[in-house]
């Protein structure tokens, strides 16, 4: 029960990474992998300010997660927009090589600027106590992280399903070229969809930091995680549906942690990945192979009766 309910709260989050990074894949068609620096300056920069500038845990929060929106629209803005139009259809290896090199960059740029050469800054703000229920045994930051993470995935869910803004999203996402004519602002929506990644990642790197620690580097990890789910669930699914799965990889991991050992769990749930997608290019090839054929009886022998 324990490794299942350590399953459950990281699995959580994993389904919070997947939204976060899926939305932005699904609707613009960006390889954002520059979302791990998003999530490094939310979560880094919230510890940093409350250790040495001595800023209020609240302001310091608003203050990190707002820059990293910044960073995400920024980098839709000048960068993302101008290999678009330059690669055309060729963009998507253009964008995701040019966010790698910005991931780096940023990472090392956070370093120069706080002289912190990859130090972690912790960071106290949520009690950390310890809870017992039967023979499971959590802490009081644990219950809030699940209960946030999901309250965000639900919360985009009524977003998308219930809102103006969400049916302009979705519209977005599923025709660009008949929401133009309709007069939906397609450049407009991508930002939104960009400041609303970043600010689900951004929760999720401060929860993440009051837990463990604040790197520099500490997306890189995440967005892996973030891009299992978000394709294990299917671009463009429901945030509901990225959260289940997102949950279901935290419970595959807990059964690995006790079935194997620790050092196995990333192991299983990059196989898990690696096996989905060869049998979903497989079905791409061969859907014949996937389908259950129905044997089908000749004509009844001459001089036979069916009978009821």
């Amino acid at each position: 029960m324990q490794y299942l309910v350590n399953g459950i709260i990281n699995g959580s989050v994993y389904g919070l990474l997947g939204v976060s990074f899926g939305l932005v894949l699904a609707v613009t068609g960006r390889f954002h992998f520059a979302w791990a620096a998003a999530y490094a300056i939310a979560g880094f920069f919230t510890a940093w300010l409350v250790n040495h500038d001595g800023v209020p845990a609240v302001p310091a929060i608003l203050i990190a997660i707002f820059a990293a929106v910044i960073f995400n629209c920024l980098t839709e803005v000048l960068i993302y927009r101008a290999i678009a139009a330059r690669m055309g259809a060729q963009a998507l290896v253009g964008i995701f090589v040019a966010s790698f090199g910005l991931t780096i960059a940023v990472s090392n740029l956070m370093v120069w600027v706080t002289g912190v050469a990859n130090g972690p800054e912790t960071f106290t703000w949520i009690s950390t106590r310890t809870l017992h229920v039967g023979g499971v045994t959590f802490i009081y930051l644990d219950v809030v992280v699940v209960a946030s993470v999901w309250a965000c995935g639900i919360g985009t869910w009524a977003l998308l399903r219930g809102s103006s803004l969400g049916r302009r999203i979705r519209a977005v996402e599923s025709n660009p070229g008949m929401s133009e004519v309709v007069g939906i602002n397609i450049e407009r929506t991508y930002l939104v969809v960009f400041a609303i990644s970043a600010l689900l990642g951004g929760v999720a790197a401060v929860l993440s930091a009051m837990k463990y620690a604040a790197t520099p580097s500490m997306g890189l990890t995440p967005i892996f995680y973030a891009f299992v789910v978000a394709f294990a669930a299917g671009l463009g699914r429901s945030p509901l549906r990225i959260m289940i799965v997102g949950t279901a990889v935290g419970l595959v991991e807990g059964i690995a942690a006790r079935v194997l050992s620790v050092p196995w769990q990333p192991i299983v749930v990059f196989g898990i990945l690696l096996i989905y997608l060869i049998l979903k290019a497989a079905y791409s090839w061969r859907p014949n192979l996937f389908q259950l054929r129905r044997r089908v009886r000749g004509p009844a022998r001459a001089g036979t009766s069916n009978r009821v």
